[in-house]
């Protein structure tokens, strides 16, 4: 299967969530009520969501740079281009391949990093330390927070939900732990695994499938330093948390009279629920997220949509502006990103 079939494939998938979810949100709901609230929103307590954001880039690419520390000591503003672009290419092209664009941004403003290490790195920063952080966040809340466990208690299809979502989203990280450790410690073991298992390739194909897992594992180097993993770990977090007090200034432009867990109980909801496929910029699967968590508060439908409406176009805007002025201040092109990422799925 080609790479342009598979994105077709994802964009029709991606696009029937998005429009289920979107009906879900806004299908029954008084549109009338809904400017109404926007109306009446106060949109001054934006700024001080949208400066964390654009805080938020500036961590993601910091942290970036402990990851990368065993290769190279890379400059701070091409970490900061590469994440911002990869976000921004995630908000504007199908099938995730933000991910990859800024991989392939970092490589080919830094020759010294491979493409496959600067993978491994997004790779495991995402579904690793990002997933962990999240559950631990998660775990937080249902442990101190007694308004959180009867409300899940007392809607039992949601809360049946929340369960199974945290034990797949558990599942994909020791799974992602695992793998990584194995990887990280004996590459040229699984590098010889690999091409015994493929003997039916031909040898030139299995070298080379070789040589790609070596330069994958340069990027998991930082995973044998513990103190690496405990700063990269430490920064997560407090990247997250701030990442969820952001959330808090649009409950606030709303007016929303609900507990300060809220934001963090939304921030985990929507933050696995964009893992699923949807068109770019999570558009649907975002918004349910929103109206979802905030529902578990007695938030109506009208004001939960108001709020993820605005919630989403903040970060969205913020993401994708930021992307491309470093596109065009790197002399970047999207177009090449995209197929060289297309190349890869």
């Amino acid at each position: 299967m080609t790479s342009k079939v598979k994105k077709i494939i994802y964009l029709f998938i991606g696009l029937l969530v998005t429009g289920f979810l979107i009906y879900e949100v806004f299908g029954s709901i008084d549109f009338g009520k809904l400017v109404t609230v926007l109306e009446n929103a106060n949109y001054f307590w934006l700024i001080p969501n949208i400066l964390l954001i654009v805080f938020a880039m500036y961590q993601r690419a910091f942290r970036w740079k402990f990851m990368l520390a065993p290769i190279k000591d890379v400059k701070f503003k091409n970490l900061l281009a590469g994440t911002c672009v990869g976000f921004m290419a995630n908000n504007v092209l199908p099938a995730r391949l933000g991910e990859f664009v800024r991989a392939y941004s970092l490589s080919s403003q830094d020759k010294d990093i491979s493409k496959s290490a600067s993978l491994a790195t997004i790779f495991v920063e995402r579904m690793i330390f990002d997933l962990v952080a999240l559950l631990l966040i998660f775990g937080s809340i249902m442990l101190f927070s007694d308004n959180l466990q009867s409300q899940l208690e007392t809607d039992l299809e949601f809360g049946t939900k929340i369960i199974y979502g945290a034990r797949f989203a558990i599942a994909v990280a020791l799974i992602g732990i695992v793998s990584m450790l194995i990887v990280a410690h004996k590459p040229e073991r699984i590098g010889q695994m690999m091409s015994k298992y493929l003997f039916f390739l031909p040898q030139k194909i299995r070298n080379m499938i070789v040589s790609i897992v070596d330069k994958f594992a340069d990027g998991l180097k930082f995973l044998t330093d513990i103190k690496a993993v405990l700063a990269v770990g430490a920064q997560t977090l407090l990247l997250w948390i701030f990442m969820g007090l952001s959330n808090y200034f649009v409950f606030m432009t709303f007016g929303f009279d609900i507990p300060f867990e809220a934001t963090f109980v939304l921030l985990v909801v929507v933050s696995i629920l964009i893992m699923a496929p949807s068109t770019p910029g999570f558009i649907g699967v975002y918004h349910y997220g929103v109206v979802v968590s905030l529902g578990l508060y007695g938030i109506s439908g009208e004001e939960a949509g108001a709020c993820a409406l605005v919630l989403h176009a903040t970060q969205y805007i913020v993401i994708t502006l930021m992307g491309f002025y470093f596109l065009k201040k790197e002399h970047l092109s999207l177009k090449e990103l995209e197929e060289t990422a297309e190349k890869s799925m």
